[in-house]
């Protein structure tokens, strides 16, 4: 019976290129068994994880044409190429219309007539893309050599992609990028901030825009004015911090100090006191010394950070990091997990003071007497106890918190925002 299927490994950027590549190929291929594994590099334990997915695909799908991409694909091609059961292995710069490894009739250009009210038909958020690659080669980071140099989708392509959604049903728009803050380098003119804003006017029917990861340094005034008064733009930003030492920002050759991070923070949380704020952190990074560490640890609190994504560092081969001095793993592993047991005790503290208040929301699914959703700031909200004949799936609303769980908060009492 012929399938096509998509495994995603890593980022929320390959989800989408996922939903992409299966909207080409249910197109171009429609009676073909195929299934498209979108693997990931950032660290060593994502390429073996990618690996690993491969070849359980290859075990259990042994009829079906296998295709390999993201970011794996480049740093492990000639491991993927060499197992037998793949069909093809394609890099990132290389998959334009995917279909076309199938059909037979390729063409390298990137796809712009892709129907995106077709591939996010009856989704609650959708994730657009609107720029790939990066440029600044930070010490730590293969991410350069996988995805290339910025490129930026225009912005008259994003309002047409932004209004199939809508067309489609979509609640909730999220921009995505891998280094969004560099969004139009490569057009000579616009930035981030000109898409938000044409987003808004276009569509002033569109009450939920969400902007994914950022990094610190791109955060400029007018970006943040807008989080700060345009309320249709959702309270959660999530940066890509890294560390909270001047020294170690240095060596990994950040752009932004941790003075520019603690600013940053203090004033969006003062202008938009609803505002959560979540982070990437590295832990154990050559040249960082115990005290370095501790400066990491005491960011979080003086930047009021909530939500914290640790990772422990990881060489990859071809970084300037690899081959700098490295600590000893057990160091690594230490100090991330010293990371972890702050960034849990944070957020439980948070969902404590969240006991008692009202928090609206939107609903992603249904079953008896319960729904499931984010909150406004990206918080897992589960709602108990309510008549699911009035609130559906895509409906915001507001619901008063009752308790929580490691990963969420607990709700009953919901009415329609």
């Amino acid at each position: 019976m012929a399938s096509i299927k998509t495994i995603t490994l890593g980022c929320r950027f390959n989800l989408y290129e996922s939903e992409v590549a299966k909207a080409m190929l249910e197109q171009a291929a429609p009676d073909s068994d195929i299934i498209v594994i979108n693997t990931c590099a950032v660290t060593h334990e994502a390429e073996r994880q990618s690996r690993q997915a491969v070849r359980k695909a290859i075990k259990e799908h042994s009829g079906a044409k296998i295709i390999v991409t993201g970011c794996a694909a480049k740093t492990s091609y000639d491991y993927f190429s060499s197992l037998d059961g793949i069909h093809k292995v394609v890099q990132n710069d290389e998959k334009g219309d995917i279909s076309a490894y199938i059909t037979g009739q390729h063409d390298q250009s990137p796809s712009t007539d892709v129907d995106h009210s077709a591939i996010f038909q009856g989704k609650i958020r959708a994730f657009l893309q609107i720029q790939n690659g990066c440029d600044n080669w930070c010490t730590y980071c293969i991410v350069p050599s996988t995805r290339g140099s910025t490129k930026s989708l225009p912005i008259k392509d994003i309002l047409n992609r932004v209004e199939e959604l809508l067309v489609a049903g979509c609640k909730e728009v999220v921009l995505s990028g891998i280094d969004i803050t560099s969004y139009g380098k490569d057009l000579d003119g616009p930035v981030l901030a000109d898409v938000i804003e044409a987003t808004l006017r276009t569509f002033p029917e569109m009450h939920r825009l969400r902007i994914s990861s950022l990094d610190p340094h791109g955060v400029d005034a007018r970006l943040s004015e807008l989080f700060i008064g345009e309320h249709r733009i959702m309270p959660h930003l999530h940066l890509s911090i890294q560390s909270g030492d001047d020294a170690v920002l240095k060596a990994m050759r950040r752009r932004h100090s941790r003075s520019d991070v603690i600013n940053l923070c203090r004033y969006l949380l003062e202008h938009r006191p609803n505002i959560i704020l979540g982070c990437d952190l590295i832990a154990g990074f050559p040249t960082e010394t115990s005290s370095m560490f501790q400066n990491t640890l005491s960011l979080v609190d003086e930047a009021g950070l909530t939500l914290l994504h640790v990772f422990p560092y990881s060489p990859r081969d071809g970084t300037v990091a690899a081959r700098m001095i490295q600590n000893p793993r057990v160091l690594i592993l230490e100090r991330a997990k010293e990371l972890r047991a702050k960034a849990h005790e944070i957020k439980q503290k948070f969902f404590e003071h969240m006991v008692g208040t009202t928090v609206r929301g939107i609903i992603e699914e249904c079953s008896d007497k319960s729904a499931y959703g984010k909150t406004d700031s990206f918080i897992p909200l589960q709602m108990v106890n309510i008549d699911t004949t009035k609130a559906t799936s895509g409906d915001v609303v507001n619901v008063e918190v009752t308790g929580f769980t490691e990963d969420g908060l607990i709700g009953e009492h919901v009415e329609l925002g």
